[in-house]
């Protein structure tokens, strides 16, 4: 029952839904910070953390997982980019352009948001961003601006070389420029007086978090969300919370890949920015995409119903919205790279799992995720077990743990999206499908 009480601990303080992050993963959380206070009793522990602010904060900072790289999803930057030069800039002369970031992580996030302003042109006199987070180990890290190669994903890297200073180790240190347009700021998000004293932002960056809180976290994150945003201001939000309920004032913006949503008065309004309006440079900024024969690459939100490619059986069906049953373990092939991530763990379960013994396969699976916390194609394995198990909630959540990690991962969409049709959400469903098809294109 302790257990039970440091989970409902930690959802009281922060939201957190421990079926997000697992309860084994909470546990080996619990057990490495008791070993770090020389504790052996869980309820002496247990007490600990009810009386001392400075033990719960070194929990959660073991139990948070900090996944973030620079310009994750370039899509929301270039969309708040074209947005600041073509529409807020011209209607507000003179005035500055207020961006939060939240929560900001280790910092890879708002430093984007700074880079991407300046790339376009943008006066850094005209934009000022604050970033916002719980975790006083990531804010230290973000203000000391000094990145590894794992901050660094993207396919294009030129902006590293024109912000960021190499350092021994493969490590970067970025531009006191770009560091002097970021403030950060330490807080919890679901403290009813965080960022109380705070003007309202015109854009806020709160992505992938809504997915590891509880109903009531959700409700109140959104509720502070429409506080803090001005009247036409711009909420992102992450592709996996998609299909998160939000107040009607908020409509969603024509802008492929952006999930940002314009707070409006006109409840149903469609918002499109204008490409035509300005003459960005966007080789630095935009992603590439397959088959694009100019630099100019930013796409209006427009879902395509054309024909698709030859597809087998199963796409067919997901297409046709056909979810009489949940695709089985196995039943879809594994993506191209699913070999970089292989194990003797994942193999094991694996097998586990084609026998029918699925707690087995449930437990290497987390013993494997404990050490390997960002693989994808683990979290769609442990998804498919707890499916086969009747689990659906626990397995839509690990669906969704591996398309935040992975937004491309087809077989977590897949399941994701199945699922979410066999318990009546549609249009989130949708949202998925939508997605996929733009995969297989």
């Amino acid at each position: 029952m302790t257990q039970v009480a440091i989970e409902a601990l930690l959802r009281q303080k922060i939201g957190l839904d421990a079926l997000t992050v697992g309860s084994n993963t909470i546990t080996r959380a619990v057990n490495r910070r008791m070993a770090d206070c020389g504790l052996t009793d869980i309820n002496i522990y247990l007490t600990k953390l009810q009386t001392s602010l400075q033990e719960l904060e070194e929990l959660i900072e073991a139990v948070v997982i900090p996944e973030t790289w620079f310009f994750r999803d370039r899509e929301p930057f270039v969309f708040l980019s074209l947005y600041a030069l073509s529409e807020w800039l011209p209607k507000n002369p003179g005035k500055t352009l207020r961006v939060l970031s939240l929560p900001c992580s280790t910092g890879e996030e708002p430093y984007s948001i700074a880079i991407a302003l300046l790339e376009s042109g943008v006066n850094p006199r005209n934009f000022s961003i604050d970033a916002a987070d719980i975790s006083k180990v990531a804010l230290k890290k973000a203000q000391r601006g000094v990145y590894g190669k794992n901050s660094f994903r993207d396919k294009n890297l030129d902006f590293r070389d024109r912000y960021f200073t190499p350092l021994a180790g493969d490590l970067y240190q970025l531009n006191d420029s770009v560091r002097r347009t970021v403030n950060f700021i330490q807080g919890n998000i679901l403290d009813s007086y965080f960022l109380v004293n705070q003007l309202p932002y015109d854009a806020i960056f709160c992505r992938n978090v809504l997915i590891y809180f509880d109903g009531t976290g959700r409700t109140q994150t959104v509720q502070l969300l429409n506080r803090l945003l001005k009247p036409a201001g711009i909420l992102f939000l992450g592709h996996s919370e998609s299909g998160q309920k939000l107040p009607d004032q908020f409509v969603s913006v024509r802008h492929s890949l952006a999930f940002a949503y314009r707070k409006t008065d006109i409840p149903g309004e469609q918002v499109q920015v204008e490409k035509k309006q300005t003459n960005i440079n966007y080789s630095a900024l935009v992603r590439e995409s397959k088959g694009a024969e100019t630099s100019e690459n930013v796409r209006s939100y427009n879902w395509e119903t054309g024909k698709s490619k030859s597809l087998t059986d199963d796409r067919k069906s997901l297409r046709e919205g056909d979810n009489s049953q949940i695709l089985p373990i196995g039943a879809i092939a594994p993506a191209a790279d699913a070999g970089k991530s292989a194990s003797a763990d994942l193999d094991a379960a694996r097998r586990f799992a084609d026998r029918g013994q699925l707690q087995e396969a449930a437990k290497l699976c987390e013993t494997y995720l404990s050490q390997n916390r960002t693989n994808a194609d683990a979290y769609v394995l442990l998804g498919q077990v707890y499916q086969a198990s009747g689990d659906r909630q626990q397995a839509e959540q690990s669906f969704q743990k591996a398309t935040y990690l992975k937004p491309d991962h087809y077989e977590g969409l897949i399941h994701l999206a199945l699922l979410k049709e066999e318990r009546g959400d549609i249009a989130g469903a949708a949202i998925v499908r939508q997605r996929i098809q733009r995969i297989e294109k």
